[in-house]
């Protein structure tokens, strides 16, 4: 039988102050715990790879046989690149700090926060499509790399962004190794190879040259910051460049198998036809808890405070989810679906909702949006609530009056 001994949980208690209360950091163990239960990602990958081969030794033309499987590798190739982004973040805040191991400043837990909970719903739309021949997608592909997390009061820590830097450099050994996997496959295939084969080839290489020139440049940024030199804005301009190349990366990743994807204009939040009627529904204080951000949803729902503030909410709101709330939520999840925007913040004030950025302009629940904008639906005075960007504050807060 093994006790703890007391000199390891001094020591762990010692960690516990150094980093909570010195810096002002968090537990990663939600995180580790994200990453463990998404073990089964190399199994289901290498489930895919098995199915590419059967399909090519039964004489499939190598573009075919990689058609065939471009959802469930898409899918996959998705969560992977999202696990190993978590990981890294984790590995290189660890090797700045070992005195803090287990602890992440708050930008960084919540950016592998916000990842961790994409990984899930790839895993799962990739053992579906690899099993169901009758699969339908419910997101518009090419996926967009995030949410993206930004410091809130200061710039990221150094660790962060040297974080970022490994996980592109791993995602986009990938994504330049699944490039040459295929150009093998169709140099091998005895077939001719069709026009928009070698088309798509030379586009997936001008991807990755793109991408490696975002990821060198953002590098070379992060080393001046290194040296103690930089502005704020520089430390911005290396988060921007290292997150581009990054997103080169894990769309080439998606696009391999799926040249189409390359081709098709963006598919708009909502298809053409009958519009939605909305009409107010009535809500309880829990099903609240879909409004809030997953970071909220996360760090709030079920302890009291965040019982007690939704429960006020809902009185405060009449316990009715009005008409253009329900528009909102439709249509920002979709823009998000999308790629047309994404998330950078939870509202500090109750219900703790999504803060969004817009990446181009658009028009959201009859709002008009403008590109970069910060937007989210105000549940207190019932409309949408735009800025080029709000104030940051450090923790979450009571309901507004």
């Amino acid at each position: 039988m093994q006790a703890k001994s007391f000199l390891g949980t001094m020591r762990e208690h010692v960690r516990h102050f150094y980093a909570s209360s010195m810096h002002s950091e968090v537990s990663d163990a939600n995180i580790r715990g994200y990453l463990r239960a998404a073990s089964q990602i190399e199994d289901v990958w290498q489930q895919i790879d098995n199915r590419l081969a059967e399909l090519t030794a039964q004489g499939t033309a190598a573009w075919d046989a990689y058609r065939q499987q471009g959802y469930p590798l898409a899918f996959i190739r998705a969560a992977r690149a999202y696990q190993v982004f978590v990981k890294e973040l984790l590995e290189a805040d660890a090797a700045a700090n070992p005195a803090t191991v287990g602890y992440l400043p708050r930008v960084t837990y919540d950016q592998a926060d916000a990842l961790c909970h994409q990984i899930q719903p790839d895993l799962e739309r990739a053992i579906a499509s690899l099993n169901d021949p009758n699969y339908r997608l419910d997101v518009a592909l090419p996926l967009v790399l995030g949410p993206r997390i930004e410091s809130e009061d200061e710039p990221c820590p150094l660790a962060h962004l040297q974080g970022m830097i490994a996980a592109a450099r791993e995602v986009r050994d990938w994504a330049g190794g699944l490039v040459t996997q295929y150009q093998l496959a169709v140099q091998h295939t005895d077939k001719p190879v069709p026009a928009e084969v070698s088309a798509h080839l030379t586009k997936l290489q001008t991807l990755l040259a793109s991408g490696d020139s975002q990821l060198r440049f953002g590098t070379d940024l992060v080393g001046q910051i290194s040296q103690g030199q930089a502005t704020q804005q520089l430390h911005e301009d290396a988060e921007n460049n290292l997150w581009a190349g990054l997103q080169n990366f894990f769309l080439i990743n998606q696009v391999v198998a799926l040249p189409e994807l390359l081709q098709q204009p963006r598919t708009p939040a909502f298809p053409a036809g009958r519009p939605r009627v909305y009409h107010d529904q009535r809500i309880r204080p829990d099903e609240l808890w879909r409004i809030a951000a997953p970071s909220a949803r996360s760090e709030l729902r079920g302890t009291k405070f965040g019982s007690d503030e939704m429960k006020e909410m809902c009185e405060k709101m009449g316990g009715i989810l009005s008409a253009g709330a329900q528009q909102y939520l439709d249509e920002s999840e979709a823009a998000l679906g999308s790629g047309d925007i994404y998330i950078i913040a939870a509202m500090a004030n109750c219900p703790f909702e999504p803060l969004y950025r817009a990446r181009r302009q658009l028009t959201i629940a009859g709002a008009n949006i403008p590109a970069t904008y910060e937007f989210h639906w105000d549940f207190h005075r019932g409309h949408i609530e735009q800025s080029q960007r709000y104030k940051r504050v450090s923790d979450w807060q009571e309901c507004e009056e």
